[in-house]
């Protein structure tokens, strides 16, 4: 089970990149050195409200 939803992950993954986040309202103007460094911080984000979630279920 794990491993399935480990590979869903990595392949939705591929889809956030710089330019996915660039096609949001107030997102167009960032470079993609911005947009990279947002992206990163959304997804440190994530994994900390997953855990979150999983600890307290």
């Amino acid at each position: 089970m794990l491993e399935s939803v480990a590979l869903e992950q990595e392949t939705k993954e591929e889809k956030y990149n710089s330019e996915w986040l660039k096609s949001f309202e107030g997102f167009e103007e960032y470079s993609k050195e911005e947009a990279e460094k947002e992206l990163d911080s959304l997804k440190q984000l994530a994994q900390i409200v997953c855990q979150h979630l999983i600890n307290t279920s």
